[in-house]
């Protein structure tokens, strides 16, 4: 019978917060991308709607704050050490949209098919 222990994988902390950085920066241009390709079609008719320009500005406030985290974490993944490390694979599988879980969930993910469909549909409204 064996009785060795099996140690979970592991990865470099600072690994983790690259790719945790590299989405935020990915969803903050995807913030400013949209914002101003909405405003085009609709500046002229909202313009006067207090809360069009108020939502607007929340949009572009957000796309910041999201930037300034994903510089937080550059900065602190440059003050990891390399020997820290972390075990990915519970908080991967606690990510419900299967891009996500690819971006920045545990290396070398492989999604069952029907998962992977599941995941990360898109709901029209």
């Amino acid at each position: 019978m064996n009785s060795a222990v099996t140690t979970p994988p592991t990865e470099a902390i600072a690994d983790v917060l690259a790719r945790i950085r590299l989405e935020l920066e990915e969803i903050a241009g995807r913030i400013d991308r949209n914002q101003a390709a909405i405003a085009r079609s609709t500046w002229d008719a909202g313009v006067s709607d207090a809360d069009y320009v108020s939502a607007m500005q929340d949009a572009d406030l957000s796309a910041q704050r999201i930037a300034g985290i994903a510089g937080f974490l550059r900065l602190l993944g440059e003050e990891t050490k390399p020997h820290w490390r972390v075990d990915t694979s519970q908080a991967t599988g606690a990510l419900k949209l299967a891009g996500l879980a690819r971006s920045i969930g545990a290396p070398g993910l492989v999604l069952p098919m029907d998962e992977a469909e599941a995941y990360g549909e898109v709901d029209l409204f």
